[in-house]
């Protein structure tokens, strides 16, 4: 199915589920619209001059404290996975029969996406749907715009390598949440066919690997690495200004530049020699910038105590323990509000420059991507911007890529939400060295945006619409990505 058919028919009639092994090959579900649970839908505040939106700190689940973009990926799973009122829905089992969805009595088209198409001869997962009403609590009550029944023996991962890119990926908060447990999400996470990357949305950070001055701890990040065995893994992030341990942010003898520069050192240096190749790269510093005003260094622990230089230390670092252990390990710097021309990437831009021009090894940057709907920069804006990096000669990655709703969605915002997918990865693809997209966790039950901003959501590819511990259905931005990395026309 093509963008431009998505606005014309207004409700696609077919998804796909992802079921854990041994269940039936192919699930028909029919979903009748219950009486909407209300929402309340007040909008975090955002710039005009900016296409993205963040706000101010944030405490959520775990514990944590956040900035604007950086959370845990998912404040506590009960919180997430609750309903309230949840569609009534009947699941039989079918035989394997055909890659063609099954179009609902009220869909006023049948027509197949280009990812049908390529794989029209192969079995798939089909979902029949009257209309799909999510009541979850971290979502609110809405009728929900489906994919199209896609093949699951060619997905978003091999559509992505056949398009010149290393893979396409996910974050995963595994161990913390309850993703490990719900065996339909690990399911989908499993499915090479979508997800070649994994990225630790939380358990690399700081606190968990170092949680005691010289005290290192890679149990979480081990349990992370055997979830994501067969995957690359982006590692994140090695120096941040949150999810910091105690004894940085409140040490029992302040810090000096020396003293505080030679703890990031150390906690750099182990990480990087400890991880090796096992990391495709490391994010070696994440958000440095500042909002307000755009492209100044942003006040922190790191900041404050060294100034600029922290940046340059933990790069130096970095790149010391890659060069002396003969590592292949890519050395990236991460942030968000850098996806387009403007005061904060030129600042970004200037330090790779600063970087390279000190010799230090620096080989690409992250374009967060947490995107709101009907507010992204367009294909062409994210493509120069893209192109500005890779012209100094660095790869880019997509690295946190969502796009969420005002709650509840409405048919128009959810058709808007697959045309802003669809322009982040198209213009990755159409840039030789955007090297791959990750997606910021795949599952609405999961998301770390209810948490984070009240009254917007609904940001994922998939959907479990009778919360954690059911099947998953593919959301229309997963064709949206599809169709990218397929090369199908724009819509509009």
């Amino acid at each position: 199915m093509s963008l431009r058919s998505l606005f014309t028919t207004g409700l696609l009639a077919a998804g796909a589920l992802a079921a854990p092994p041994g269940y039936g090959n192919t699930v028909t579900v029919t979903v009748t619209e219950k009486a909407s649970c209300s929402a309340s839908a007040s909008p975090t505040s955002h710039s005009t001059s900016t296409s993205t939106s963040h706000s101010s700190s944030t405490s959520e689940g775990h514990g944590y404290t956040h900035s604007p973009w950086h959370y845990p990926s998912h404040s506590s799973s009960s919180t997430k996975t609750s309903t309230t009122s949840k569609a009534s829905t009947s699941v039989s089992s079918a035989s394997k029969t055909s890659a063609t969805s099954t179009a609902s009595p009220t869909s006023k088209s049948s027509a197949t996406s280009s990812a049908t198409s390529k794989a029209s001869s192969v079995t798939s997962s089909v979902v029949s749907v009257t209309t799909t009403t999510s009541s979850l609590a971290s979502t609110a009550a809405t009728t929900t715009i489906l994919a199209t029944a896609t093949a699951t023996n060619y997905g978003l991962n091999d559509a992505a390598k056949a398009a010149g890119k290393l893979w396409f990926g996910t974050a995963l908060d595994v161990p913390g949440t309850g993703e490990a447990q719900d065996p339909y999400y690990i399911a989908e996470f499993d499915n090479i066919h979508d997800f070649g990357e994994a990225t630790p949305a939380n358990i690399m950070k700081y606190e968990f690997t170092e949680p005691e001055a010289g005290v290192f701890d890679y149990t979480g990040a081990e349990e992370f690495f055997t979830a994501a065995a067969g995957k690359a893994v982006r590692c994140h992030n090695l120096i941040w200004a949150n999810e910091l341990p105690t004894f940085i942010t409140n040490p029992t003898v302040n810090w000096t530049n020396a003293t505080l520069t030679a703890a990031l050192r150390r906690h750099v240096t182990t990480l990087v020699e400890h991880f090796g190749n096992r990391c495709y790269s490391w994010d070696v510093v994440n958000e440095a910038f500042s909002d307000s005003p755009a492209g100044a260094y942003a006040a922190n622990i790191w900041y404050d105590t060294i100034g600029p230089a922290y940046v340059v230390e933990a790069f130096q670092a970095a790149s010391d323990a890659v060069r002396a252990n003969g590592l292949a390990t890519k050395l990236y710097y991460n942030d968000y509000n850098i996806e387009f021309l403007g005061n904060k990437s030129y600042a970004a831009q200037a330090l790779v420059k600063d970087l390279q021009n000190r010799n230090i090894q620096i080989d690409g940057v992250g374009l967060e991507s947490h995107f709101i709907a009907g507010e992204t920069p367009s294909k062409a804006a994210q493509q120069a911007n893209m192109e500005a990096f890779t012209a100094l000669g660095v790869d880019v990655v997509v690295t946190e890529l969502d796009v969420r709703l005002n709650l509840p969605p409405t048919v128009a915002t959810e058709a808007q939400q697959v045309v802003d997918y669809y322009n982040t990865v198209a213009a990755c693809v159409a840039v030789p060295r955007c090297v791959g997209i990750v997606v910021w966790d795949f599952d609405d039950t999961y998301s770390w945006i209810p948490g984070t901003f009240p009254g917007q959501g609904y940001g994922d590819l998939f959907l479990q619409p009778n919360g954690a511990n059911t099947p998953l259905v593919r959301k229309a931005p997963y064709d949206g990505c599809l169709e990218a990395l397929t090369g199908a026309p724009e819509a509009l």
